[in-house]
């Protein structure tokens, strides 16, 4: 066994985020009558992406995330909305994210195995705190994550070092040498990981280009590909 410690993030390496913002995106717009298509998801995609990774820099707190995303995607769009309707739209959109339980192809089986072979697995997320939480019972996907850190309780997100020296500091025995960081996100997950010392894999199923200048140690494009590594 090279890995025993294993580290995943959440969305879009465990539960399928894009499936959950589709649905409560579309919902809460479509409830206050304004459009959703392709050109409005993709906005505030990238809008999303944009706040998030604010985040990862220290440049922003997760509040402000939440909000941002929304009055940068609304200015862009030239929408104008009420500040009443804004709140309702980003709490609405907050709620529908509780119940987005797609869980990513083969993740069930390969975490199941895994933990049979005797690797122990952590999550590690930079996600809302009551949205993981319910995504991950409701998924069925927290019986494989007894032991999980979460930036809100952590105090810091990834990529911050000090994260995960916090999760490294509460997990028995652990050894980085012997310890491995999933996840999709480049500026996130696999910067983390190596901003701590320890192997990264980069899950990019879609096949994305490598532009951020990060390299990580594995990439895979298919969570079962696992089992090559560790």
């Amino acid at each position: 066994m090279k890995y025993k410690f294993l580290l995943f993030d959440a969305d879009n390496t465990i539960l399928d985020f894009d499936k959950a913002e589709d649905n409560a995106l579309a919902a809460a717009l479509q409830k206050h009558g304004l459009p959703f298509d392709n050109h409005v998801l993709a906005t505030y995609r990238k809008n999303n992406i944009y706040m998030w990774e604010q985040l990862e820099l220290g440049l922003a707190d997760k509040r402000t995330v939440c909000d941002k995303r929304f009055l940068l995607t609304f200015e862009e769009l030239g929408w104008n909305v009420s500040d009443e309707e804004f709140h309702s739209i980003t709490a609405e959109y907050e709620e529908g994210l509780h119940h987005g339980f797609d869980v990513i192809e083969h993740a069930d089986e390969v975490l199941t195995a895994l933990a049979a072979n005797g690797h122990k697995l952590y999550l590690v997320s930079n996600g809302i705190l009551s949205v993981q939480t319910a995504r991950l019972a409701g998924s069925g996907m927290g019986k494989h994550f007894p032991v999980r850190f979460i930036s809100e309780e952590v105090g810091v997100p990834k990529p911050a070092k000090e994260f995960f020296d916090f999760a490294f500091a509460h997990i028995d025995g652990f050894d980085p040498s012997s310890a491995l960081v999933v996840g999709d996100s480049l500026t996130s997950d696999i910067k983390g990981g190596k901003n701590a010392g320890v192997a990264t894999c980069w899950f990019n199923p879609k096949h994305l280009p490598n532009t951020k200048g990060i390299v990580p140690d594995y990439e895979i494009d298919d969570l079962r590909k696992l089992f090559e590594i560790v």
